[in-house]
């Protein structure tokens, strides 16, 4: 019966979402918009993140990506209005993104290089924006683009001895907008590691996939494919796509992006300075045999004050039923009451965070993460006052070299943040994080300088320093001092819960890299990093040496 009402509730949601869309195209309109996202790894981002520091876009912020191309355009029309507040090495950026944004800038002055729509040689090897096709006309949009990438991975010291891992991935992406009102997204890679397997899956993002790591293939692959309508006021998205939610650059307390890609519905809104966004999405549980779905319910408020500051309220909840719960489906719900009300059995959080931009170049910010808590045992050391905190500071023009900014970032996460008494429930997907890398019971200071010497080239150098308590293996049993995330608070452990306790791991990272692109669409990276890490319990010390160099193509 559970089953089947799951089914019934799954094919209401589709329905409903699909009777929405059919409206939605069938409106008219000139199609110059471009409803779709941009991915949250394309580094228009930055660009607009560090514009937001310097004060050209005040209050930009970070804080919830990805944003549609629309939006995307809007900000570096507004950048280009105080073009002469720019130096040399920005306005190329400017330049270059306002070529690939040119669609929704002016239609009329697109002109990228397609490989199939008669473009020649000289083009194809030019800075226009490539792609293998597009077709555009008053109702409709569509471009395609090949991706590809090879990659080396190189190790050498005391975790894997020498090894090597090599990566090849190709595939495609689509995308567009319908009658300026319904954008699409589709994009698929299939790839194939060579080497040490053992390394290679010490990347997150294959250690999440379940080809590659559960079925023990030496392919893996990945999709993102979204539908998303502009409904005027406010937008709806369903399908799946990375996200990241939250103010730091080492890493996001609420959505990061070495979890793997969740399917969801999404709500979204923006007036004025007011942003609403809300996330109902299915995740994938892997230490439960219980046949309950596991679903992640988010929403999020931000709103700006004074031109200065930036702030934002979130809620999370994880919950595992054979349907979906109507309590967590609506956008906006206070879910820890409704936790309660549902007595008490599933897993919430509450966060808050701001950014402030005292001066120009100058930003500061900060989240708090609450997991649990119980103010009448605060300070007590209690295990389930769970929280997590983050702050830092960009600074951009740094000793009088206007292309070099400075990140100062510090994370703590308390014992059994993210994790939960009701296995299955912790906040993850497949075994993986969905908030920060760092497990319950660590500490970061991350570093990080960034040089932007010119449009076709970012450096940067990081030191990562972390501390974590880890649980205890003695004669077979865990000495549970809250380290794992996916071992949560069990009937016997200790009710008091001290940071750091348990076998101590400090662990130094120092890494160069940089990402060059000679030719628009076309990317080298590489990538130094020399990792030290020093056990309580082990003692001595491991010392790794690692490198990469990968060739990117988008076309």
């Amino acid at each position: 019966m559970d089953f089947r009402l799951s089914i019934l509730d799954f094919r209401f949601v589709v329905r409903s979402t699909i009777w929405l869309w059919l409206m939605v195209i069938t409106v008219s309109g000139v199609s110059t918009a471009q409803i779709e996202n941009v991915p949250v790894n394309n580094q228009v981002y930055e660009f607009l993140d560090r514009m937001g520091v310097k004060g050209i876009l005040p209050l930009y912020s970070n804080s919830m990506i990805p944003i549609s191309r629309k939006e995307v355009a809007e900000f570096l029309l507004k950048t280009d209005e105080r073009r002469g507040e720019l130096n040399s090495a920005e306005i190329g950026f400017l330049e270059k993104f306002e070529q690939e944004f040119m669609h929704k800038i002016d239609p009329a002055k697109e002109n990228p290089a397609v490989l199939f729509g008669g473009s020649s040689i000289d083009d194809l090897i030019s800075d226009k924006e490539k792609y293998l096709y597009d077709f555009r006309d008053s109702s409709v949009s569509f471009y395609m683009e090949f991706i590809g990438s090879f990659e080396q991975r190189q190790v050498s010291g005391d975790s894997y001895g020498s090894a090597h891992s090599t990566f090849e991935e190709h595939g495609g992406r689509i995308r567009g907008t319908i009658k300026n009102r319904l954008g699409y997204y589709l994009q698929a890679t299939n790839g194939t590691m060579f080497g040490d397997r053992a390394f290679a899956l010490s990347d997150p993002r294959l250690r999440g996939n379940v080809k590659f790591k559960d079925l023990n293939s030496p392919y893996y692959d990945f999709t993102e494919a979204y539908l998303r309508a502009d409904l005027d006021w406010f937008n709806l998205q369903f399908g799946r796509e990375y996200s990241l939610i939250g103010t730091g650059y080492s890493d996001r307390l609420l959505m990061s992006g070495h979890a793997p890609v969740i399917d969801f519905l999404k709500l979204d809104f923006q007036y004025k300075s007011v942003r609403f966004v809300s996330i109902h999405g299915a995740l994938v549980d892997s230490t439960s045999t219980r046949i309950d779905n596991k679903y992640l319910a988010l929403h999020r408020i931000q709103f700006s004050l004074f031109d200065r500051l930036n702030i934002g309220v979130s809620e999370m909840i994880i919950y595992r039923r054979s349907a979906l719960d109507l309590a967590y489906l609506n956008p906006i719900n206070f879910y820890k009451s409704s936790e309660h009300s549902l007595r008490d059995k599933d897993n919430a959080f509450l966060n808050f965070d701001l950014e402030f931009f005292p001066v120009h170049n100058y930003k500061f910010y900060g989240t708090w993460l609450i997991d649990d808590i119980d103010f009448k045992k605060m300070g007590s050391g209690w295990w389930g006052n769970e929280f997590g905190w983050q702050c830092g500071t960009y600074i951009s023009g740094i000793a009088s070299q206007s292309n070099l900014d400075v990140v100062i970032e510090y994370t703590r996460i308390e014992p059994y943040v993210y994790s939960n008494r009701i296995p299955g429930n912790e906040y993850s997907t497949n075994g993986i994080s969905i908030g920060h890398h760092l497990e319950p019971n660590s500490d970061e200071w991350f570093i990080q300088l960034r040089y932007y010497p010119c449009s076709q080239l970012r450096m940067w150098g990081t030191y990562i320093g972390v501390r974590h308590g880890e649980n205890i293996l003695t004669d077979g049993k865990i000495v549970n001092v809250g380290g794992d995330v996916l071992t949560g608070h069990r009937d016997g452990d200790s009710e008091i819960a001290k940071f750091l306790d348990g076998n101590r791991v400090w662990s130094d990272k120092i890494q160069l890299g940089a990402i060059y692109e000679p030719i628009t669409n076309f990317f080298i990276s590489g990538i130094y990093e020399m990792r030290q890490t020093r056990n309580y319990i082990a003692g001595g010390k491991i010392l790794d040496h690692y490198a990469s160099i990968k060739f990117n193509i988008e076309y």
